[in-house]
């Protein structure tokens, strides 16, 4: 016989009493005696399967409310996720099973993103004198505590906002705190994290022309678990990737940047650029009195195909034996962006793995 329980097991997590003993992210036990952390549902991709089941049965259903810790997070329940979701934050985690991965084919028109397409991609959360929320900057997961994003989205914020948080599993930003769906579904409610502090790389320069060193590390107030909508992309740390010539070959760009119609958009989107010849680019940025280095990519030059003012901070990604790989972070280019002949500069990851590698703890 078939049951469908897990409504009333929510609601009776819900009134769980404060104050107990485990908290967010602590060690715990499941009804099998698996080790596990206590995490939100949306964290724990087993429970989460179970969870969105049309029928399940009464084992399942009773091992989903015996899951519940003894403890919640701002009023919201949490449970004892087994295998405990990866809090390595002094490693990165490798391919092809642990980063990089990418969702199912979906045929779509445009170039928005599917729902779960790039699931590493976040965006940095601003607050104003009053509080008021500002979605600025991108970031990229790198693994369950740290983000990369670029050095300017910290060092030439205006004075009045200030760096409060993360937001990560979001698509569409209109849609506050509710599910974004699609004709196939729907995605999990965004998660929203803090940050415990910022690395900017020691060499950059604001008032550098150049923009050289164009990379921070963002380290998160806890570990987030992993889910289809929540999870690292690779870095190039094996060197048959990191020393790779991606000089010709096609990139991916994503954010939530300035549109062809001037305006930011509102979902996710993604541009698919070439990667140019390192010496033809620095022919280009000649004219503008900038000396570029191997430590920045270009990508793009094509008219209306560019990535864009907001879309600082995020990936330039490239699939490479079916796990996308960080190559770049969106860094600066043409004042008006998709100019024709003029390429966007990304600071070039691969230079910077072992900056990164050092700085995680």
């Amino acid at each position: 016989m078939l049951f469908k329980l897990l409504a009333t097991s929510v609601a009776l997590m819900a009134s769980i009493p404060h104050g107990l003993t485990q908290s967010l992210n602590e060690p715990c036990t499941n009804p099998h005696g698996q080790p596990g952390r206590c995490v939100f549902l949306r964290e724990c991709q087993p429970l989460l399967d179970i969870y969105r089941r049309d029928n399940v049965s009464y084992g399942e259903s009773e091992f989903f409310y015996g899951s519940r810790c003894s403890g919640q997070f701002e009023g919201k329940p949490l449970l004892c996720c087994f295998p405990a979701p990866a809090n390595s934050s002094a490693s990165l985690p490798r391919a092809p099973s642990d980063c990089g991965l990418a969702p199912p084919e979906r045929i779509v028109g445009g170039h928005e993103t599917t729902l779960g397409e790039f699931p590493w991609m976040a965006l940095l959360m601003y607050r104003g004198p009053r509080r008021e929320l500002q979605l600025s900057c991108a970031a990229t997961l790198i693994n369950s505590r740290y983000l990369v994003t670029a050095a300017h989205c910290i060092k030439q914020v205006p004075a009045e906002l200030t760096l409060s948080g993360v937001r990560l599993g979001e698509h569409d930003i209109t849609n506050d705190e509710e599910r974004d769906c699609d004709q196939h579904g729907c995605a999990d409610v965004p998660v929203e994290v803090g940050i415990e502090k910022v690395i900017v790389h020691e060499q950059y320069n604001a008032t550098e022309r150049g923009q050289y060193n164009d990379i921070a590390l963002i380290r998160l107030d806890r570990d987030v678990g992993f889910s289809d909508y929540i999870d690292p992309v690779c870095l190039p740390v094996e060197d048959s990737v990191r020393k790779m010539d991606h000089t010709g070959l096609k990139a991916v760009a994503a954010g939530w940047g300035i549109t062809e119609t001037g305006e930011g958009s509102d979902v996710k989107l993604k541009v698919t650029l070439d990667v140019l010849d390192h010496k033809k680019c620095v022919d280009v940025y000649r004219s503008s009195r900038v000396a570029l280095r191997d430590t920045q990519l270009c990508a793009g030059g094509k008219e209306g195909k560019d990535t864009c003012r907001g879309d600082s901070g995020g990936p330039l990604m490239r699939s490479v034996d079916g796990n996308y790989y960080l190559i770049g972070v969106i860094s600066w280019g043409a004042t008006q962006c998709g100019t024709k002949g003029i390429p966007a500069l990304y600071t070039n990851v691969a230079m910077f793995v072992d900056w990164i590698e050092n700085h995680l703890e």
